[in-house]
């Protein structure tokens, strides 16, 4: 079986080395987009592809943030290259695949008919010098997940379906394309136990990156004149918090973490929120 990963990036390279090398590991294929980085994440992609590393690149220099139509392309364009399962990413998200034998079984077990949903889970950063890798703090995660939100692995039943398309974020399937009503044309999606593949999320490593992160991201997503309000409502709340109040600080950081892709009215205390040591591996 083939398994590819498509991902669209911009300005993550405090640890897109680490992404792509680490998922290289899981998968026979990684397909990328790059979303006018202006950090160095062009760059180490560009050394990463004369290393021989199993990577395409292309650039995309459009200012809207127009991911669900990349990652469409980028899917199809995987499944059409020999692809039989693909794995749509975010730069900050790392596959938990412990046995890859196993996976592949629970793909092939969906037939003609499903495509999967695999776990967000969300690593909350330890304190750590400034010199060291951002993924060497990503050692505990949260035990439970408030936030109830899954990403989706695509099988051979979107490539075959003409109208399917990736939803915002990586979070559904649309079968009958963008404008359908999830409520009367759900996809058939089947849940993946985490104990055969999860996606560890680390959006958050410090201050400075998550401003710039929220910053561009919002704007981006205003350009792409979305009609949903409710469409990335954490980059809404977290930039008219960073413009009126600046960068957070350290306790504010954590608390962001923590919290992660939940809307602030249900944030958690740091202290009621269990952390479980799940270190990744280092690449």
């Amino acid at each position: 079986m083939q398994i590819h990963g498509v991902a669209m990036v911009r300005n993550e390279a405090d640890l897109i080395d680490a992404f792509v090398r680490h998922n290289a590991e899981m998968l026979d294929a990684l397909h990328l987009v790059d979303h006018r980085s202006d950090d160095g994440t062009r760059e180490i992609l560009e050394d990463l592809l004369m290393q021989g590393l199993p990577i395409t690149l292309e650039r995309y220099d459009d200012p809207a943030q127009r991911q669900p139509e990349i990652i469409t392309r980028l899917a199809r364009g995987a499944f059409a290259a020999g692809a039989d399962c693909v794995i749509p990413l975010d730069a900050d998200e790392f596959l938990k695949i412990p046995r890859r034998s196993e996976f592949e079984r629970a793909i092939r077990s969906f037939g003609n008919e499903y495509c999967g949903a695999v776990r967000w889970q969300t690593y909350v950063p330890d304190p750590m010098p400034a010199y060291a890798h951002a993924l060497s703090a990503a050692r505990k995660r949260r035990a439970r997940e408030a936030h109830g939100l899954r990403k989706i692995v695509l099988t051979r039943v979107f490539a075959r379906t003409r109208h399917a398309v990736v939803g915002p974020g990586n979070h559904t399937v649309l079968m009958d394309g963008p404008a359908q009503d999830l409520a009367t044309h759900p996809a058939k999606v089947a849940s993946l136990p985490a104990h055969l593949v999860a996606l560890a999320h680390f959006p958050v490593r410090s201050a400075d990156q998550l401003v710039r992160k929220i910053n561009v991201g919002w704007q981006a997503h205003l350009a792409a004149g979305r009609d949903n309000p409710d469409l990335a409502y954490h980059w809404r709340e977290l930039y008219e918090e960073f413009a009126s109040r600046g960068a957070p600080s350290d306790v504010r950081l954590r608390e962001i973490a923590v919290n992660y892709g939940l809307p602030m009215a249900r944030w958690e205390a740091v202290e009621n929120v269990e952390l479980i040591e799940d270190p990744l591996p280092q690449p």
